[in-house]
């Protein structure tokens, strides 16, 4: 149990660290400096830059551990196609599947989302949607789509962290409160659940399509620079 512990911290540490952009993209990663850095002995941490790389968020480089990888338009078309074949169709059997309980659930993430939105609170922000969207494909009852869901979204958040203003620290350092109302995301995650309360696939499988087109054409307005 406190192996596991420890690795959780660890991932979620090492995600601060990419989120937070100390490291840019092609940058090395060093499993000696990250551990030195995060007061933690280098197992967890080499064990959780394994599944950094198994999850497509670090790229191995032969007899040298492993980086960040270089983010391009291409590949960044390639993830979000890729979501947009996986995600919607997940969304369309969840439909089928949740119940009242669960539709709760996730409107407390959304009330949390729009919290964190508002506070500015990047990292929690990111936790809570990474579960939403992780809930929707465990909701869906269908393991192997939620596996793959869960490798692609993280190779898209790496877009995400680097791309969408929000994350953007150093551009925007405003401590004041930010209107959940002028996010698409909040707004489009809204529209998500209630497709999914309604319990009307279609509907549901729609909703999620266009919040995965519109988080790629917003990222996409990025000038190529990294």
């Amino acid at each position: 149990m406190r192996v596991a512990k420890t690795e959780e911290k660890a991932f979620r540490d090492i995600l601060k660290l990419i989120m937070s952009q100390k490291y840019s993209p092609g940058d090395r990663i060093v499993e000696g400096d990250i551990a030195s850095e995060l007061n933690l002995s280098r197992t967890p941490v080499r064990n959780v830059l394994r599944q950094f790389v198994a999850m497509g968020v670090l790229e191995q480089i032969p007899r040298m551990g492993c980086c960040l990888p270089r983010l391009e338009p291409n590949d960044m078309r390639d993830v979000f196609r890729t979501r947009i074949y996986l995600e919607p169709q997940a969304a369309h059997i969840a439909a089928q599947n949740i119940t009242d309980a669960q539709v709760r659930e996730l409107e407390e993430m959304l009330a949390r989302e729009r919290e964190y939105f508002s506070k500015r609170q990047h990292d929690p922000y990111s936790e809570v949607n990474e579960r939403f969207h992780m809930e929707i494909a465990r909701i869906s009852g269908n393991t192997y789509l939620a596996r793959f869901i869960q490798h692609i979204y993280w190779r898209a958040a790496l877009y995400t962290f680097f791309f969408d203003r929000f994350y953007r620290r150093r551009v925007d350092e405003s401590k004041a409160p930010r209107d959940p109302e002028s996010s698409n995301s909040c707004r489009e995650h809204i529209g998500l659940v209630n497709a999914l309360a309604s319990r009307d696939p279609e509907k549901a499988r729609e909703a999620m399509y266009c919040h995965v087109e519109s988080t790629y054409n917003s990222l996409s307005t990025h000038r190529w620079a990294l």
